[in-house]
């Protein structure tokens, strides 16, 4: 084992030796030092040589801006020994190699002096006029070389490459060492680990030396690394004792499965491409009589299929068209024929069939079962057949009977209309019955008084008191005739209202707030009188194609109910609600009060004529019936009562017009 381990430790350091990425980084260190080297030192050297040359010609312009004109003067002075002073001075300006100075005389220049190398041929070389009193007097030629300027390069290009190579491979190898201890070594580590790294087992973390072990916000991409692995790891771990688990379970599915195919009555095999038996459960054996040895190898075709059918199920199965539920005879060994329900399912390689799973269920039993079942039919259609004929009698016998019941129930019908007619119209009778008696019986009474006064006069007993009195009792006869026939009038008014007729109001387009602001308008004094809040909840722009004349009849009948049987001698709180809204093709009126409500005995009745709460005390009874045949006559709608705590409340559903033609 430690022999072991020390043979991978040596081959792992020989193939860092090989292949080490901090050789290759010090390889690529070293080249790139060398090449920035020799860079940096030749753009030193241009900059030095340019800066030289810089100096010759501001040197140039120095002896032109400094010397032409006293060497002029001392020209003109034939001053030779100040002409050689001078010319000295000018050789010791910077790299200057040779002055020469020029006397005129006449058209031509004779030279005077000069100082320096004599070269044919110069680097930088110029020629000044000497000129004194605008007057050319003599010429100044100076001349420069580069032969120092490039031996100084050639001086310094050495020392300079040394320097660079020294300060750059300082500063590469102390990178390479933070590389080697920041990232090299660590990789190293992660190597050797991931190298000895064995996933049967569990293993340790990774922790990179001087590292820590959990990570935290500081940590970099070499702890995300070691975390990731480290998580890598055991995943991998996890999902290989998983896989195992999986297999595990999967040979328990398998013999779980083969017991199954082993002890199912269902014959259970797989066929190979030229339908040859290459496994087969047991239950074949059973029903064929062969043995499992001598069905393997066997052709499907020969043992399952007579003779007559297997061109067709052979031409179908290697067309591999769909066999699903189809029924197919046998022979046994004994020579019994059996029935049996096959299915197919095909596996594939590629585009060719591999073998075939074929399922067959014994049906025999089944089908000597359906024989006899057929038989039984036969015979259930004869008996079936006598019954129809009774039941076709008894039928012809029944629709009878129904069109009796529908005669029956017409008559009921008419009977309960009829009833209702008169119950009707003796309420009607009941109710104008009391103020035309009481007008009668004041008539009689005021008649009588009359007679006596015509009595009176003819006895000339007439006298002033019982005049007063005559004229006292005919007031309160003449108020009373007028109350009992302005009652019976009003009765009479409602209960031409419940015969609902359309033809007498005009239809028409009209704004519902409007509308229902109106009649709020007309019963202002009422409303105040009773003191009532009537509160109104519409859209201002809902308009309405119908008769505006019933809505008002809805509101007004509906309000003054309110104020009557509601609020009459109420303490509480005195308001109306209505809510009119438009909800998809139907117009929704809302109305609810605040009173004392509507009695129960009569909730249920509440839109039958002649129901009221106050019986004998004003009240026809016709009010919501009025609105009832309003809204369910006219505009061919429903009203609801709908019962609440405190207050009567009803909602009208009526089907809404926008126009004229719907």
């Amino acid at each position: 084992m430690l022999r072991n381990k020390i043979k991978s430790l040596i081959n792992l350091q020989s193939f860092r030796m090989r292949n080490s990425l901090s050789i290759r980084l010090l390889s690529y260190v070293l080249v790139c030092s060398f090449a920035l080297a020799i860079l940096i030192t030749l753009i030193q050297l241009l900059i030095t040589y340019q800066s030289n040359l810089t100096k010759i010609h501001n040197g140039i312009e120095q002896v032109e801006t400094t010397f032409v004109e006293p060497l002029a003067q001392s020209l003109w002075n034939f001053d030779k020994e100040q002409i050689e002073v001078q010319s000295q001075r000018i050789m010791n300006l910077p790299y200057m190699q040779y002055v020469k100075v020029y006397e005129v005389v006449g058209n031509t220049e004779v030279a005077m002096t000069h100082q320096g190398i004599f070269q044919a041929k110069y680097d930088i070389s110029a020629k000044f006029d000497l000129v004194h009193q605008k007057q050319v007097v003599g010429a100044l030629f100076v001349a420069a070389s580069l032969d120092q300027v490039y031996q100084q390069l050639l001086n310094d290009a050495f020392s300079i490459f040394i320097n660079q190579i020294i300060k750059i491979m300082a500063v590469a190898i102390s990178i390479l060492l933070i590389i080697y201890y920041t990232v090299i070594r660590h990789i190293n580590k992660i190597a050797l680990y991931t190298r000895n790294i064995k996933l049967s087992s569990n293993n340790k973390n990774l922790v990179l030396d001087g590292r820590k072990a959990n990570l935290s916000a500081s940590n970099d991409e070499l702890d995300e690394l070691v975390y990731l692995l480290n998580k890598m790891q055991r995943r991998i771990v996890a999902e290989l004792t998983d896989k195992e688990i999986a297999i595990n379970e999967l040979q328990q599915e398998r013999d779980f499965s083969a017991t199954i195919i082993n002890s199912s009555s269902t014959i259970i095999c797989c066929l190979d491409a030229d339908f040859k038996i290459a496994t087969i459960n047991p239950a074949a054996v059973i029903l064929t009589g062969y043995s499992q040895e001598e069905l393997n190898q066997k052709n499907w075709l020969d043992i399952f299929v007579l003779s007559e059918r297997q061109p067709e199920l052979q031409e179908k199965l290697s067309e591999n068209e769909p066999l699903d539920g189809i029924e197919i005879e046998m022979h046994d060994q004994m020579g019994e024929v059996n029935t049996l329900l096959w299915t197919f399912s095909a596996f594939y390689e590629g585009m060719d069939i591999k073998y075939l799973i074929g399922f067959g269920h014994d049906i025999t039993q089944q089908k000597q079962v359906e024989q006899e079942i057929l038989q039984l039919n036969d015979q259930l259609e004869e008996k079936v057949s006598k019954r129809t004929a009774a039941l076709t009698a008894s039928n012809a016998q029944m629709v009878q009977t129904v069109e009796q019941l529908k005669r029956t129930q017409q008559n009921l019908v008419e009977s309960k209309k009829m009833a209702s007619l008169g119950s009707l119209v003796a309420g009607v009778a009941h109710e104008i019955n009391t103020p035309i008696g009481m007008s009668v019986a004041t008539a009689s009474s005021l008649q009588e008084e009359i007679a006596a006064l015509n009595n009176h006069l003819q006895e000339t007993e007439l006298s002033r008191p019982y005049l007063n009195r005559f004229v006292e009792q005919s007031q309160d006869a003449s108020k009373q005739l007028h109350s009992n026939l302005k009652r019976a009038a009003e009765l009479i008014s409602s209960f031409k209202q419940v015969a609902v007729d359309q033809s007498s109001e005009s239809c028409y387009s009209f704004n519902l707030k409007e509308n229902v602001e109106q009649v709020a308008i007309s019963l202002k004094h009422k409303i105040k009188q009773s003191r009532t809040q009537v509160h109104i909840d519409c859209p201002e722009t809902l308009s309405m194609y119908s008769f505006p004349g019933s809505f008002v009849q809805i509101y007004s009948n509906l309000i003054i109910n309110s104020m009557i049987h509601g609020f009459n001698d109420w303490s509480g709180e005195r308001h109306i609600f209505i809510n009119i809204q438009l909800q998809e093709s139907m117009l929704v009126i809302d109305y609810r009060d605040t009173g004392r409500g509507i009695a129960e005995d009569i909730a249920d009745r509440i839109f039958d004529p002649f129901v009221t709460s106050k019986k004998g005390s004003g009240g026809s009874g016709l009010g919501t019936h009025i609105v009832y045949n309003i809204v369910s006559q006219l505009f061919k709608g429903t009203i609801e009562h709908v019962a609440e705590e405190q207050g009567a409340h009803f909602v009208m559903s009526i089907p809404y017009r926008a126009s004229m033609n719907g």
